[in-house]
Parts: structure tokens; C-alpha cells; sequence
């Protein structure tokens, strides 16, 4: 009698498998989340396909295939008779409640976003970004001319905030400040979660589109708005002075080292002499040090996305960071390391 013995390379066979077909589960994960079929679930409880499909208007017979894939991956759970049950990672997709996980997958995966990756072996030869060479635009402009892309990144940015934001004000003590800015701070709620905390004085500082439902977002946090100053302008031309600690989450890795020297100066400027300029980022691993946060996030893999979509940098490893905001006049005075994937450098003016 024999006994199976199981080949030595079954391992690297099946991680070579799911990478293949990784973008099935996300393109999976992204027509559910549009489709409502999420919301549907939450709202209503457990479905049939039949259900589903009348709701959302799409064929049973092939959007049952795709909840399936969902169900193999315990995204739902599928029971007998095509019926479908939502689960605790359902729940987080869900998209007509507040911002949640649901926007930044579809801000990530939604078909602009897909088309760069289709062009990203001509756009390695050209040495040019692979949004741009699919959209004939940037990112950044793209999402502001789209009102759903638009809607669905601002959503995606404050979910980022909201699910980082704890861990961040456990670990800094904003309170030392008088007054502290957001540049790049989207609808605000990293600034309303800083200032209710802290009891300091607010600024936002982002472009007039971004910051235009900022008001409105920063009441339904609970901080009355008056106590958040919003300016609007380029950052690229000046940035507003009357903050002594300037503030940036996730927005300097979306520029070139050029262009963030750039705004970098300009921040360097609207600081007094004895200012601060927090950096909040989920900073690139070295090779020793481990690959996944705590939250699940892998910069790194992360890093990719953020390069293949905007004209250069992408997330950095915190000696590049340091390196860059030497260069630009900033001296590094400590690392603050929270419980999940967004960490901080604190700088001084050089």
C-alpha cells in the first residue's frame, strides 16, 4: 500500500495559481460593490441570485458565477438553492451608509484605473505613466472630470482616514499645537478627528473641488465648522501660512521627487521658525523588515498601484523620505509608529 506524498513544489504551485487569477477576485469584489449587490444584502438580509439579479437588473445565470467566487472566497455565503448570505467582510463593502472599504476598491479597480494596467508593459518601454498613456490625462484630473470617479475617490480618502485616524492620535499628541494644517486634506476629516480630539485650532488646505463638500463632511463628524479653517488653492503656488504644524496624509507619494521638493518649499515657507511638518504615510518596508501591517495592507504591493497611477514617486521607505525632505530643508526629529499601516515622521525646519 502506497501513501500520497505531496510534491515539494504544491506550494509555490498554488501561490503562482491564486496570483494568476487574483484579478478575478478583484473584478469580482468590484462589479458586486457597483452592482449595490452589498447593499442589497445589508439592507434586506439573504437573497437568492434571483432576487439579486432582478434588483440589479443583470442576468441570474452569469452574476450567479460571480457571487459563487465570491462565496469560494468567503466574501459571501452561499447557501442552498443559489441563496446568498452577507458576512462580516460583506458588511465592510457596503456603500450607502458612509465611506467604507466598498469606495476604495472601486476607486481602485473601477475601469479607468483598469485600463493603465493593459498599457503598462508599452508604458514600461516609454518610461511614461500608464494612467495617463490609457486616459489621455492624469488621475487626478480624470477623477475631478468624472462625478462618479470624483465622488468614489473622495469617499475612498475618508475611509482611508477614518480607519487609520485612531490608532494615529493615540500614538502623536497634536495638543502641543495651536493651530495645525491639512495640506491635501480631501473633505476634512482627518483635521475635524485631530481638532475634536485635541481642542486646537483647524486648517484645510486642498483644491476648490476636493474641499467643496468639506463644510458639510466636517459637521457630520460632529465639529462645528467654524473651528476648521478651509483654504483652497495650488499647492504647487503657495501654501496658506498661520498653521505651526502642517499636516500631510498619503499626498506627497503621489509626486515625483521633483515636483515634491516643489511642495515641500512652499510648505517650508508657511511654517513659523520653530514649525512641524508631520509626514502620515504607510512607508515601503526595507528588505528586513516585515512585508504586511497589522491592518493587512502591504505597502509595497500598495506602492505599485500609487506608480502605475500618478506621474512618479509612489510610496517610499522611510530613509528615501528622509532623504527627500532633507534635501528640501527639513531636519527629522522622530518616527511615530501607530497599530495599523499609517506611520508618521515629524520634522523640523533644517
Amino acid at each position: 500500500m502506497t501513501t500520497a506524498t505531496q510534491n515539494p513544489n504544491t506550494e509555490a504551485k498554488q501561490r503562482v495559481f491564486d496570483l494568476m487569477l487574483t484579478f478575478v477576485k478583484s473584478q469580482c469584489l468590484y462589479v458586486s460593490t457597483r452592482l449595490g449587490i452589498f447593499n442589497l444584502l445589508d439592507d434586506q438580509g439573504q437573497q437568492s441570485v434571483a432576487a439579486l439579479a432582478q434588483q440589479t437588473k443583470t442576468d441570474p445565470e452569469r452574476l450567479y458565477f460571480i457571487l459563487r467566487a465570491l462565496a469560494h472566497v468567503d466574501v459571501l455565503e452561499e447557501k442552498p438553492n443559489r441563496v446568498f448570505a452577507p458576512t462580516e467582510t460583506s458588511q465592510l463593502l457596503v456603500t450607502n451608509k458612509s465611506p467604507s472599504a466598498g469606495h476604495l476598491a472601486m476607486h481602485l479597480i473601477e475601469p479607468a484605473q483598469w485600463d493603465a494596467w493593459k498599457v503598462l508593459p508599452e508604458a514600461l518601454e516609454k518610461g511614461v505613466v500608464p494612467f495617463e498613456l490609457a486616459n489621455n490625462q492624469g488621475v487626478y484630473p480624470y477623477c475631478y472630470e468624472n462625478e462618479w470617479s470624483k465622488e468614489t475617490f473622495i469617499k475612498a480618502m475618508s475611509f482611508l482616514t477614518g480607519s487609520q485616524v485612531e490608532g494615529l492620535l493615540e500614538a502623536y499628541d497634536f495638543g502641543q499645537y495651536d493651530t495645525v494644517m491639512d495640506v491635501g486634506g480631501g473633505q476634512g476629516g482627518l483635521i475635524a478627528s485631530i481638532v475634536q480630539r485635541y481642542g486646537c485650532k483647524g486648517i484645510l488646505f486642498d483644491l476648490p473641488d476636493v474641499a467643496s463638500t468639506a463644510k458639510q463632511y466636517i459637521k457630520s463628524q460632529g465639529v462645528e465648522p467654524a473651528r476648521i479653517e478651509i483654504k483652497t488653492g495650488d499647492v504647487f503656488e503657495a501654501v496658506p501660512k498661520g498653521a505651526d504644524a502642517i499636516v500631510m496624509k498619503h499626498f506627497i507619494s503621489a509626486w515625483s521627487d521633483d515636483d515634491a521638493m516643489k511642495i515641500l518649499a512652499n510648505c517650508k515657507a508657511a511654517l513659523p521658525e520653530e514649525g512641524r511638518l508631520i509626514l502620515l504615510q504607510s512607508f515601503v518596508p526595507d528588505i528586513d523588515e516585515p512585508k504586511t501591517e497589522a491592518d493587512g495592507i502591504m505597502p509595497g504591493i500598495f506602492a505599485v498601484q500609487i506608480n502605475v497611477a500618478t506621474p512618479g514617486g509612489g510610496w517610499r521607505t522611510k530613509g528615501q523620505f528622509q532623504a527627500l525632505f532633507e534635501q528640501s530643508g527639513f531636519q527629522l526629529k522622530r518616527v511615530i509608529k501607530t497599530n495599523n499601516s499609517l506611520s508618521g515622521m515629524e520634522f523640523s525646519l533644517a
